[in-house]
């Protein structure tokens, strides 16, 4: 891992928690709440009704639901935004004051709504400028791909006995900036699942090319995990790469000061279950896999599982971000469909161009040069 990327992790990531036995966590939570599937509100439905924000969340979806007035609220609140960050870029230090609105102009439904925000009493509510230190623009891993939970179908039983659910997030490096990772999905994992569920959970744009690619090779299959100091690989039929051992090698072949730190796992992927794991939130997990793809596994909650909790499905995903095209070299204007290797009438190889463009360039008499069709994205939905 090279010294930006570990920098860019240290601060995007942590401080990590402490280590968490799953196992024990399970046998702690099960002595204090015996019987784990019985809902919170069959006994103690004064502390439920007492902390309800059903009031509050009618109200929203009200004002959500009604499209006039969810265009307004936006409308309203990008103009705030623009205004602060005007007022902080010109280095303006006095408080801004809320200009007087012309009820006069703004529809009935909308003039009532925005009275009733003028007139909330709490201070903290409006933003002011020292706000700006706190706000950032939307990321592209803020959107999501999915409108409702994408269950998995190879589990269509419900677990049994107490179960701790981990959400784990996955992180991928972008191709503008490799020092640089983004959150490409996010996972609902129950204790009893292992880490090869989590390993064939991820959404990777690598899994999505042609068999013409050579990744389909067998030294290509294997994957290593690096949790805690150990090194997990999946096991590979017919003799392929044992990423664990060769990433051992390579640690060996590099002198890396922290060779001694890292140990082959006595477990594979199928074999080691997240229950008996320990394991710190907050801290990036590396993966590798497909010959040279990283991912990092962060480990964003560690809950028993709720009785309003899906009973099948698992694993669950609950995010996965847009993907980040690559855009075609010669036009830089829309995203490329293929990637052509060994043609010398391009600047770089391989290439990554659109289908016009590539049209327009014709075939190549080279019979060495090779055009690979870059993997689609409707897997991703």
């Amino acid at each position: 891992m090279n010294a930006n990327l570990s920098y860019t992790i240290d601060s995007l990531f942590g401080p990590p928690s402490d280590l968490i036995n799953i196992t024990a966590f399970l046998e702690t939570t099960s002595k204090l709440n015996p019987d784990s599937t019985t809902d919170a509100e069959t006994f103690i439905p004064d502390l439920v009704n007492e902390c309800s924000v059903d009031d509050v969340c009618n109200t929203l979806s009200e004002v959500w639901s009604n499209p006039t007035l969810s265009a307004y609220i936006i409308t309203d609140h990008e103009r705030n935004v623009t205004s602060l960050h005007h007022h902080t870029q010109k280095a303006i230090k006095a408080s801004r004051k809320t200009s007087n609105r012309d009820y006069m102009t703004l529809s009935h439904e909308v003039s009532d709504l925005q009275k009733n925000l003028d007139g909330i009493s709490l201070s903290s509510f409006r933003l002011n400028t020292d706000a700006v230190l706190f706000m950032r623009t939307p990321k592209y891993s803020d959107q999501n791909t999915l409108k409702t939970l994408k269950t998995s179908l190879s589990c269509n039983t419900a677990p049994e006995g107490n179960e701790a659910i981990l959400i784990i997030s996955i992180h991928s490096k972008v191709s503008w900036s490799p020092s640089y990772v983004n959150r490409t999905s996010q996972h609902a994992f129950l204790s009893s699942q292992t880490l090869y569920d989590i390993y064939s959970s991820i959404p990777c744009v690598t899994r999505g090319f042609p068999p013409d690619a050579g990744l389909q090779d067998e030294k290509f299959s294997g994957c290593v995990v690096c949790i805690e100091g150990h090194a997990y690989s999946n096991e590979v039929q017919g003799g392929g790469a044992n990423y664990a051992k060769k990433l051992m090698q390579q640690m060996e072949i590099s002198n890396r000061k922290d060779s001694g730190n890292i140990t082959v796992a006595p477990t594979s992927l199928k074999d080691t279950r997240l229950s008996s794991l320990s394991l710190r939130v907050g801290e990036p997990y590396w993966l590798m896999h497909q010959g040279n793809c990283e991912h990092f596994l962060v480990i964003d909650r560690i809950r028993l599982r709720h009785p309003l909790d899906p009973p099948i499905g698992y694993p669950l995903t609950l995010h996965i971000a847009p993907p980040i095209l690559d855009l075609c070299r010669a036009c830089a204007r829309v995203p490329a469909v293929c990637s052509v290797v060994g043609d010398i009438r391009l600047g770089e190889s391989p290439c990554l161009l659109c289908g016009p463009c590539w049209r327009n360039m014709g075939p190549s008499d080279i019979k060495e040069v090779v055009v690979i069709a870059l993997p689609e994205y409707t897997h991703f939905s």
